[in-house]
């Protein structure tokens, strides 16, 4: 099935155009994102894939500063580069966090068999923009409502703690003083 979704950026005054084809835990995105950072617009690109569970790969543009970012993992979650090199302080996280975009919180709830009030802890590879920097990081998520077509979720990291709603296909509808979703 595929998706189309817009966000708005609270923070940069930018936005974000995602389309994706999910099929179970599997799925492949491509989006565009305009920002504004120190006051300079940039343009942002980055596609992705998981499949049966595992995040497999993620490629990241930037192209007013030349800079790109590619990550492939492997079934145990390792983390290679674009040269094929691992990056040690990586293994073990799962998914990524691409810190100018909601749509990333998607990929640990599309992943996860939920129960209602029980926290599941995820090992992410945040990748802050536009710096393209990497590390690892704990987020936890935790079901705490469930409706037809509505779920929400309390989200916590080392920096941030907020509810997120989703809607039935696990895309962000409101990131709370982040992200809104406009279509």
């Amino acid at each position: 099935m595929k998706r189309t979704a817009v966000w708005e950026n609270n923070r940069t005054y930018g936005s974000e155009l995602l389309e994706v084809t999910l099929s179970g835990t599997s799925l492949r995105a491509q989006s565009t994102l305009i920002t504004l950072e120190d006051a300079v617009p940039l343009k942002i690109e980055y596609q992705l894939e998981a499949a049966d569970g595992w995040m497999k790969r993620v490629h990241l543009e930037i192209p007013a500063l030349n800079r790109s970012l590619y990550l492939e993992s492997t079934p145990d979650h390792r983390w290679l580069d674009s040269d094929g090199e691992e990056a040690l302080e990586l293994a073990g996280a799962i998914e990524v966090d691409i810190s100018c975009t909601p749509f990333t919180n998607s990929l640990p709830i599309r992943r996860i068999e939920w129960r209602l009030n029980r926290p599941e802890v995820c090992q992410m590879v945040y990748i802050k923009v536009p710096e393209l920097t990497l590390h690892k990081v704990e987020q936890v998520y935790t079901l705490i409502e469930e409706n037809n077509d509505c779920r929400s979720f309390e989200y916590s990291s080392p920096t941030y703690r907020a509810t997120l709603e989703v809607d039935s296909d696990g895309l962000v509808k409101d990131y709370p003083g982040l992200f809104t979703r406009k279509y």
